[in-house]
Parts: structure tokens; sequence; C-alpha cells
């Protein structure tokens, strides 16, 4: 085999050594970390604590304007309750939702190591520690207290079972999906490529294993503690999705950065070992059409479907990170046991696989070592602490529990429902819930936040029956006229200030 026999069953040092520096690099971020990058984990960290008090309530005060208020569906009801026991180490929440994160973050990791073995990928270590090698939002992703590091994991396991055409198994873990993430349908988007893929390299049409993982997931949104109102927060997700494609320029609403596509420079910029293996494993296949399984052909295409999804919303690049990973190491794999695997220039002999092996995990190491200095900005710099938490003491001290407070800004929601959970507050997590809620109103506040028109004190009054305003200390600043009547400055300190609507 031209000095490159297929390994057998390695030692588990590598890998270990793989695990131990993953849980150390999430591990010691939450340690060091001030504050959380992805806002949102605040939310999850404190449902996570409520969620024995609360059970599957339909009912979620804390965003009036929203159709949470009344019909509020936990989409990620799994994720939560897996949670749960972890929010209740330490006096916050948050301890124990950071530590469930890095465990999450391993398990990725692991199962991906795992799929690659069992496939029978040679170097799998090196294969499982590609995506670390991707890109630095990638890290920062993947470390998030968030559902899609729980759908990562979902769906390397579907895959797997896709791999074996268990269809049964397929359909229950379509069910889980739908109890665990907000796209309930990421396995159907996925063993619809697949199948194609495997189609078309002669390996049979397997359409029980898609129909099993629509059927699954649609069973899933049925019969779940909060249907029939999982239908409806689906069509929410498809109302964000196509909001993103729009832009906030014809949508008029301003969604989160990972809902929109990133320009190719941007997008180069920051996943540069995507954009340059993605079209080598592509080419690989089509030159050794032959010489690649149908398997692997199933999820090259797979892995291409993800990389489309990515260029329309970067949320997605998680599953195009994971899907690359595998793709290359089962292009490898076919390569290495073919019959003659390199082209007749190319050099051969132990020493040119020993010089290639160096020059890989030279690659490996550089491209991590980049996607590092992207990670740490973006954990770090952009991770300050939380910012309400004085302002959730004076809000205790003046307040009546459950009185409603503007906040002008959606992404201020996570950090006042865990510091200041009390109050109740307008929109949260997402704009398109108080969309669909209340167009109007939603148009007013984003009018306000964008300064399309000055705040307008008796507006709020008059549509929100709330007599106070919260901000970020640092965006007051763009609001000059909350310097004058009929708001009245009540608190500051150095993150947060409140007004009130004389």
């Amino acid at each position: 085999m031209n000095g490159l026999p297929l390994p057998g069953r390695s030692a588990w040092g590598a890998p270990l050594a793989l695990f131990l520096y993953v849980a150390a690099l999430f591990g010691g971020t939450a340690i060091l970390q001030p504050g959380l990058f992805e806002r949102d984990g605040y939310y999850h960290a404190q449902l996570a604590r409520l969620l024995p008090e609360r059970g599957f309530s339909r009912s979620f005060p804390w965003t009036q304007l929203s159709t949470w208020k009344d019909g509020y569906c936990d989409k990620e009801i799994l994720y939560h309750l897996a949670m749960a026991p972890f929010a209740w180490i330490g006096d916050e929440p948050i301890l124990g939702a950071r530590i469930f994160s890095v465990l999450l973050a391993l398990a990725v990791v692991a199962t991906l190591h795992w799929l690659l073995r069992v496939q029978g990928v040679p170097w799998p270590t090196w294969f499982a520690a590609l995506p670390l090698a991707t890109g630095g939002l990638f890290l920062a992703r993947l470390g998030m207290i968030r559902s899609h590091v729980l759908s990562m994991v979902l769906l390397l396991l579907g895959m797997r079972l896709l791999l074996q055409r268990r269809w049964r198994a397929v359909a229950v873990l379509g069910f889980l999906y739908a109890w665990c993430y907000t796209m309930p349908f990421v396995l159907l988007f996925t063993a619809v490529p697949f199948a194609v893929g495997r189609w078309l390299g002669r390996g049979g049409l397997d359409w029980r294993s898609v129909g099993a993982a629509g059927m699954g997931s649609f069973a899933g949104l049925v019969l779940h503690p909060y249907s029939p109102l999982t239908l409806e927060t689906f069509f929410t997700i498809v109302q964000i999705f196509r909001m993103g494609v729009e832009g906030a320029g014809r949508s008029g609403f301003e969604l989160g950065n990972e809902i929109y596509p990133y320009p190719p420079a941007v997008f180069f910029d920051i996943y540069p070992l995507i954009v340059l293996l993605v079209p080598v494993v592509v080419l690989a296949v089509a030159a050794r059409w032959r010489r690649v399984t149908a398997d692997t052909r199933g999820v090259v295409l797979a892995m291409i479907f993800w990389a489309a999804m990515t260029s329309v919303a970067a949320r997605f690049v998680e599953y195009l990170a994971l899907l690359l990973a595998v793709a290359a190491g089962m292009v490898v794999r076919d390569l290495v046991r073919s019959a003659d695997p390199l082209p007749r220039w190319a050099p051969r002999g132990r020493r040119w696989a020993l010089a290639g092996a160096v020059a890989a995990l030279t690659l490996l190491a550089g491209f991590h070592a980049r996607s590092l200095s992207f990670y740490r900005v973006y954990q770090f710099q952009f991770a300050p602490a939380r910012f309400f938490d004085g302002a959730s003491a004076w809000m205790e001290s003046h307040l009546a529990p459950g009185e409603t407070v503007v906040n002008l800004f959606w992404d201020d929601f996570p950090d006042l429902f865990y510091s200041a959970p009390r109050q109740h507050y307008l929109w949260g997590i997402d704009p398109t819930f108080s969309i669909r809620f209340d167009l109007e109103r939603s148009r007013l506040l984003e009018r306000f936040r964008q300064r399309r028109a000055p705040i307008s004190g008796p507006i709020l009054r008059e549509a929100f029956q709330s007599s106070h305003l919260v901000l970020r200390a640092s965006r007051a600043g763009a609001f000059p006229e909350l310097r004058r009547a009929p708001f009245r400055e009540v608190y500051r300190d150095g993150t947060a200030v409140i007004y009130r609507i004389d």
C-alpha cells in the first residue's frame, strides 16, 4: 500500500490527550472568562434553574411583547432537563451551566472520534481534531451554553445510524431531536443529501431512513409537552430564516449575527481551513470516483449541502465543520485501501509518509493556533461581565414584583432575565417572537432602537404600560432625548442605567 498501511486498533494515548486538551481549553475559558460571548447562555442557565418550579408551564411573563407571554414553548426541553441538575451547583446557575457546556463540547469531540474510529478511518484522532482548526468562531460556538452543541452530538449519532441503514433508530433519534433543538429537521436535512449521494454512488436508495428521519421529527413535534405550540414555534423559526435571507434592510428588523450570511472575504478570514479543504475533498472524490465507497459519496454530498446552508446563514457552520472532518477521513480511508492511492508522480516510501504526517500535524497545529487567536478575542474582549446585577438590586428595592420594565434592546433580555427575574420585560431572545405577536408595537420599538425616531416617553407609557426603561450604560449616550423630560435618570452604575418615565 505504498508505505501507507491502514492502521488497526490505535492506542488510546492520542485520543485521551485530545479529550484532555478540549476539557482544559473550554474549562479554562469557563474559569477565566469574565462573562459570556453568547449572552443567550444566561437565559438557558436561569431557565434550567427554574425548571423544577415552572415545570411545563406555557406562560412566560418575562416577555410581555412576545408570543411567549401566554404561549411559551420550550423547544429545547430535553436540553434544559439535562442542564437542570447542573444549574443547582453553587449559588448561581451559571456555574453549573458552564460545567455542562464543557461536558457537551467534550462529548462532541469524543463522539466524532468514535464515529471516525468505527468507520475505519485511519488516524481518527487527527481528523477528530480537524474541526478545532477550522476557525475561532467554531471554537466559540462549540463552547456556548446553547442547544446547538447538543444538536452536534445528535447529528454525529444520526450519521452513524444512516451509514448503518438503521431506519428505526433514525426515527427514534428524529423524535428526540424535536425535544432537544430549535431546528428539529436537521437530521432529515442531512439524510436527504446523504441518501442521494449514496444512490449516485450505486449504493442503493435508502428511502426508509429518509422517511424515518422526517416522520420521527414530525412525531416529536406533535407528541411534545408543548404541542401544538411546537408547530407555531417551527413556523417562527422558518420566518427567522426568511428574514435572515432578506437582510435587515428589507425586513426592517435586525436579528442576531448568526442569522445572516458572511461576505466571502469575511468568511475566508474566519474559516480559512474550511474554504481550502472543502474543494479539496470534493475534487479528490471527483478524481477518484470509482475508488471511494457509496457511503463516502453520501457523506460528501451531505457536507456540500451544509456548506450551501452556511453560505446562507452562518449558524450552520458547526454541521459543515463536523461533516467536513467525517468526509475527509472517509475519503482518505478509501484511497488508502485502494490498490493505487497515489498518482504515479507522487513520492513513495515510509520516509515520505513520515514527512507527510509531520506536515499534516504542522498544518493542523498552525490552523488551530490561528483559530485560538480569534477565539481569545470572542471569549474575552467580546465577553464582558453581566450588565444588570447592580440594576437588579435597585429594581428589587423600588419596583413591585412583576412590574414591566422597557428593554429597548432585545439582546439585553438574557442578562435581565438572569440578574433581575422579579421584573417583566418586553422582548427577548429573538425579535421574531415579538413580530408575530404584535407587529406594530415591535416596529415602534425597533424604530426607537435604531434611532429612526426619538424615544417618546408618553408613547412608551401608553403602548406598554411601563414607567421605567433600562439600558446598558454604554448605549445610553446614543439617545440624548433620555436626558430631558419626561425621562428622569434614577439609577446608574458603570454598566447599566435606569430611567423613570414621568
